[in-house]
């Protein structure tokens, strides 16, 4: 059959549950939009109970002002080269007790959904 004439199913794809994950490697890459670059974002790679493969999870949900925000992980510096201390990556930092992002590997993270069904870090 020609991938043209392909029709629609009706099968959702597999949707991973909100779970504790162990973080097994990070990664900080570069984001870009319409062909520029705006900023770095961290990705945790993650172990999830239910899948083989691990995932990737840049995105956390966290409190801020006693609201939840949901945040990609921006790596953004101040003027000592040190990560913002309200940022959406520092305030996730600290309700992990972490000081640096090296150290959220091996650890486990608790996860949750964001409007559109993702997985993020739950930091709340």
């Amino acid at each position: 059959m020609e991938k043209f004439e392909t029709p629609i199913g009706d099968k959702e794809p597999e949707k991973l549950q909100a779970k504790l994950v162990k973080v097994v490697g990070k990664k900080i890459e570069m984001q870009q939009s319409r062909g520029k670059d705006i900023g770095e974002k961290v990705t945790l790679v993650c172990k999830h109970p239910d899948r083989e493969e691990t995932i990737d999870i840049s995105q956390t949900k966290y409190l801020k002002s006693n609201k939840i925000k949901i945040s990609g992980l921006w790596f953004k510096l101040d003027d000592d080269e040190k990560i913002f201390k309200g940022s959406a990556l520092a305030l996730t930092m600290n309700h992990y007790r972490i000081k640096t992002v090296a150290e959220f590997e091996g650890k486990d993270i608790e996860t949750v959904e964001d409007e559109n069904g993702y997985l993020c870090v739950k930091a709340y």
